[in-house]
């Protein structure tokens, strides 16, 4: 059990959520003498399935509106991230002067003092980083172990694992909002680009949001290529205080970039050479900036930083790092077209980023719930790269108007099995089919995941249907 600096005995907590993360509340705050009622907004056939994983002296209560009322002894509420501060009831809380804290609040609360903490967010590439970045972080500290907003809800990871020294956390804007205690030893604000707009009443809170990671950071890193993160940079640091990384040349010894080399260019720390980037399995600039942001976390895992004999060892973790399951991964060929799995490419930014590091034309499947961004911006990654756009789900017809206006030809379809089947249709030798939809998958699948299986099931259909032979990623071809 966690040795938490922080008790709760005989408060009571409203939990309020009951995904995953709001069922790691339960666990953590009960054996830590909280009294908990726990509230969700399901439907009944959902919630009988929450009640018989609840212990039975928590009660779950079903609120739908905002007439709902949170009892009138409750001391403080814990919020899932996946429950908006907008909701009424958080609301009435938060009038009424109760604390509300989040899953990364309360881990704050329990992490003994001597952990150091490294810190990702942005609205692309946190994962991938924060991956990266553990597996680099246990060349210093074999203990490093990535949670958050990645894998298992943070506070189980915590019980799981009380002794671990070194935390790499993805902290996604949901779970930052209800923070206010985590220390870092050093925090990245990756990029910052219109997302969540659907919960957020502008950029600018969501922005804000993101910010607020560097709150308490002994080490901010920056991306210069980013405005957004640019400016998060403070108007006086000390050296160290603050690092940068982007894909141009270091600017100074303790900054993060590309060397630029007649064969292939150079991950760097300044004018120390880590990788060449021909030796990386991830593909695309954007994932060379994800992987100097996770050198620059994951020097901070230790006081030495990088010595000689550390650098060689992080090359060879950067070369054998195959990055992460649906974010451009490649599945195979059938015939010479190249299938990539960009499923969890939710936003226009990542699906830009996706299609200009391809050097391939591209027939692109995209389509979704957009949730709110403007599809105007991936126009101009569209034009020169794209042969044709094969759209689904519900901003399909907002895309096709940005393509119309590119002058991309597009086209809607019913499923994504239909629109996978019209891209191998068209493609050809040397090109690519790349599913990266800019939009969230909730308006036709479970989740992203689901989103790639079917692809992949799709394309696999239909080299049977035709004949053709298909050649894994992980078979040799």
């Amino acid at each position: 059990m966690v040795q938490a600096r922080h008790h709760y005995d005989g408060q009571r907590v409203a939990v309020l959520g009951m995904g995953g993360t709001g069922l790691s509340f339960v666990r953590h705050l009960r054996a830590l003498g909280a009294r908990l009622s726990a509230f969700d907004e399901g439907d009944e056939a959902a919630l009988a399935g929450v009640r018989s994983a609840l212990p039975e002296d928590v009660v779950l209560a079903r609120i739908d509106g905002a007439r709902d009322r949170l009892p009138a002894d409750i001391d403080w509420v814990a919020l899932s991230p996946g429950f908006p501060r907008a909701k009424a009831v958080v609301r009435q809380a938060l009038a009424r002067g109760l604390p509300v804290r989040g899953d990364i609040e309360l881990f704050a609360h329990a992490l003994p003092s001597s952990a150091r903490v490294l810190s990702v967010t942005g609205s692309n590439g946190k994962s991938t980083t924060t991956a990266l970045a553990e597996q680099l972080a246990r060349i210093h500290d074999p203990s490093a172990r990535a949670a958050g907003n990645i894998g298992e809800p943070v506070l189980d990871a915590l019980a799981a694992a009380p002794a671990t020294a070194t935390w790499v956390l993805e902290l996604s804007s949901f779970q930052l909002e209800s923070t206010w205690s985590l220390v870092s030893a050093a925090a990245t604000v990756l990029n910052v680009s219109p997302n969540h707009l659907d919960r957020y009443d502008s950029f600018f809170a969501y922005a804000a949001a993101k910010a607020r990671v560097f709150d308490h950071a002994q080490r901010r890193i920056i991306n210069r290529d980013c405005a957004w993160s640019s400016s998060l940079r403070p108007v006086q640091a000390e050296r160290g205080q603050c690092v940068s990384f982007g894909l141009g040349a270091p600017p100074g010894a303790d900054d993060y970039g590309l060397h630029a080399d007649a064969d292939a260019p150079i991950l760097a720390k300044g004018s120390r050479a880590f990788c060449e980037v021909g030796r990386l399995r991830l593909h695309g600039r954007h994932q060379h900036a994800n992987a100097l942001a996770a050198l620059a976390l994951a020097e901070c895992a230790t006081s030495e930083g990088w010595t000689e004999a550390t650098i060689e060892r992080a090359a060879e973790v950067l070369a054998g790092f195959r990055g992460l399951p649906h974010r451009m991964a490649a599945l195979g060929q059938i015939d010479g077209v190249r299938l990539i799995d960009d499923s969890k490419a939710t936003t226009v930014v990542s699906t830009s980023s996706a299609l200009t590091g391809l050097a391939e034309p591209v027939h692109l499947i995209a389509g979704g719930d957009g949730k709110g961004q403007s599809f105007e911006p991936l126009g101009t990654a569209l034009s020169g790269r794209c042969r044709s756009v094969y759209l689904i789900g519900k901003d399909a017809g907002v895309i096709a108007a940005v393509c119309a206006s590119h002058g991309v030809p597009a086209r809607r379809f019913a499923s994504l099995e239909e629109a996978t089947g019209a891209a191998l249709d068209a493609a050809r030798p040397g090109e690519v089919v790349l599913l990266s939809p800019a939009c969230a998958s909730w308006d036709m699948f479970r989740s992203y995941v689901e989103r790639a299986n079917v692809f992949a099931a799709a394309a696999m259909h239909w080299a049977q249907a035709h004949g053709r032979h298909f050649v894994s990623a992980k078979e040799p071809s």
